[in-house]
């Protein structure tokens, strides 16, 4: 008999236990999770979500991404600067069939263009942040036969550092042999890093103008690195050919005690970051610099 009422007792505390049925209102839960990011240069990066639906009735449900939004930094995107796409294709709103206690489950890639936070005439974001902060926000809706639909809101939040090109200009320019036909520069240049990682400057081309003239032209490796938020500064060597220019000229780039130049090219830039590790980048700054003896 006390084996009887035991039993009785523990399928009684199952049965409380026991999870009710959801209610014919109740809406399916949905999540929407940031995985990843990968990214072909500092403006255009792609940013990788997780978005899950479950059903948890016994019916049929039809689920619909209804819309999206995307704020950054809590300032609202343009959508020319924003792309979202589910596989292959770009998010469009068409039913999707969810059957009987089943999931359904998909990767959602945000494509960015961030070529215009580069630009402080058009940059959107006020605040100079190190970092970006986009807020992806899905409208959906989802239906079970002839009942109304029931919508909701699904927003995911993700962080990635804002990523800035370093600035370059020419602080010297010293004559160290002025020959008949060959002069031999000593250029400082000055690389300011305003990202808060530091760089590294592994390769570079560069093209130097003096006087709207080319003086010098050359390659490096391995430049060298540059703290964060920080500047550094390297010598090229250089050699202006004057077999081709006038003689006079040679005397006048001597007494010139200020020159104005153009310095141009293009560099490998490494960050040490695991979606970005180096990307290219070209530069061309003019300016006035000393010309030392």
């Amino acid at each position: 008999m006390r084996k009887c009422v035991f039993f009785l007792i523990v399928i009684a505390l199952l049965a409380a236990c026991k999870t009710p049925p959801p209610a014919p209102g109740s809406a399916p839960v949905s999540t929407l999770e940031f995985e990843r990011i990968e990214g072909s240069g500092i403006h255009r990066v792609v940013l990788y979500y997780r978005f899950k639906t479950e059903n948890h009735r016994s019916v049929s449900m039809m689920l619909k991404i209804l819309g999206w939004n995307l704020t950054m930094n809590d300032h609202e995107i343009d959508r020319r600067y924003a792309i979202l796409k589910s596989g292959d294709e770009i998010i469009s709103g068409k039913p999707m069939a969810v059957a009987p206690r089943k999931s359904f489950e998909t990767e959602l890639e945000l494509h960015l263009d961030l070529s215009v936070y580069s630009d402080a005439d058009t940059n959107p974001i006020e605040d100079d942040s190190d970092t970006f902060m986009p807020v992806l926000t899905l409208a959906t809706s989802c239906r079970y036969g002839a009942e109304l639909p029931l919508t909701g809101i699904v927003p995911a939040v993700a962080e990635f550092p804002r990523i800035r090109e370093p600035e370059f200009s020419i602080t010297s320019i010293a004559i160290m042999q002025a020959e008949l036909i060959n002069t031999r520069f000593a250029v400082t240049m000055r690389i300011d890093n305003p990202n808060p990682f530091p760089v590294t400057l592994s390769a570079f081309k560069y093209e130097l103008y003096g006087q709207g003239m080319l003086w010098a032209d050359g390659s490096e490796m391995d430049v060298l690195s540059i703290p964060a938020k920080d500047a550094a500064e390297t010598k090229l060597l250089l050699v202006m050919n004057f077999i081709n220019m006038k003689r006079g000229l040679l005397d006048e780039i001597i007494a010139m005690r200020q020159v104005g130049y153009r310095f141009t090219g293009d560099s490998e830039v490494e960050t040490g970051i695991s979606w970005l590790p180096r990307f290219s980048m070209k530069f061309d700054r003019r300016g006035q610099s000393k010309v030392l003896q």
